[in-house]
């Protein structure tokens, strides 16, 4: 059952780098670069969009929804601004 949102992904990767958590080790242990592309491409069929970070190079994803945002999240400030940006994107979708 499809959701009546939006779901939508925040990419782990920025300028090659996972900047928290986990992704670049379970990416290479799935045997894939750690990419903003091959992160997109592991939700195929699960999201509607992506946003990628400005400093990752611009992916061109067929069939999904992207946008480049400044996605580092120094503190609550930022990630509020994210939140807004993408909520603000999600917002001008035409349905």
């Amino acid at each position: 059952t499809r959701l009546q949102a939006p779901v939508v992904a925040v990419t782990p990767i920025i300028a090659g780098a996972a900047v928290k958590g986990p992704t670049a080790k379970i990416m290479a242990e799935l045997g894939l670069e750690a990419t903003a592309a091959n992160a997109a491409a592991f939700y195929e069929g699960l999201i509607d969009g992506f946003v990628d970070d400005l400093r990752n190079d611009e992916l061109k994803l067929e069939g999904l929804r992207t946008a480049r945002m400044d996605t580092l999240m120094r503190d609550l400030n930022d990630k509020i601004a994210l939140a807004q940006s993408i909520l603000d994107w999600i917002g001008g979708w035409r349905r």
